[in-house]
């Protein structure tokens, strides 16, 4: 297996600091982005607001550095709440956190794919993507908007040795899930990064698969 060189976003908690640890854990170079640090790491990594163009350009400055071929979009907030409920500076926050700082980082790390001539990009998108949700309304409009984005993309990379991939979990168990009655019944962010591990390194996956949904399977 060749080691992967991977940037992983929004790693101080939950799926992204679960697929940090496992990745490395495999043999390959991490370098882990987060928000904000609160204590010293003796490992590189990058600290920033990703709405902020600073470190928007720190990323940019850290692909070519350490020679990253594999980029997960992880990064993203959530607020469930009635439509009516949400304020504007709540419709702002999700839509500049969970699309437009996306694609403009995505617009960098791609560009610098194309120049070294590979790279694999991995979307951490929802099942909120794919169907409505009710409380998810905001929500669930910047994780449709991820999904036509990727697939534009995703034609638009044809013949440039760029894959891009989008994953669909279902509620995990993780800090933005913690106060549902039914937390206990939710998917295990384990074993969602066991299949983002996977596809970064080609185990039971083909060429030809884009997405990746994962729902919590009850036995009856």
């Amino acid at each position: 297996m060749n080691n992967k060189n991977v940037l992983v976003t929004g790693c101080s908690r939950g799926l992204g600091s679960i697929i940090s640890k496992d990745l490395n854990e495999k043999g390959h170079f991490v370098l882990p982005h987060y928000r904000t640090v609160q204590s010293y790491y003796d490992y590189p990594l990058i600290v920033g607001d990703l709405r902020r163009l600073e470190t928007l350009l720190s990323i940019e400055n850290a692909l070519e550095y350490h020679g990253i071929n594999v980029f997960i979009n992880n990064a993203a907030i959530h607020k469930r709440k009635p439509f009516t409920e949400h304020t504007d500076e709540d419709i702002e926050s999700l839509i500049n956190v969970n699309i437009t700082s996306q694609i403009k980082l995505i617009k960098r790390v791609y560009n610098y794919f194309i120049a070294i001539g590979e790279g694999l990009i991995i979307n951490v998108n929802s099942i909120a993507g794919m169907q409505p949700a009710p409380e998810e309304t905001i929500y669930s409009a910047t994780k449709h908007a991820l999904k036509g984005f990727s697939q534009s993309l995703q034609i638009e990379s044809i013949g440039k040795n760029i894959k891009i991939v989008d994953i669909f979990p279902g509620a995990m168990k993780t800090d933005m899930t913690k106060n549902r009655e039914n937390y206990n019944t939710l998917i295990d962010p384990h074993e969602v990064s066991t299949r983002v591990c996977n596809i970064v390194e080609n185990k039971n996956t083909t060429s030809l698969e884009t997405e990746f949904v994962i729902r919590k399977f009850n036995r009856g």
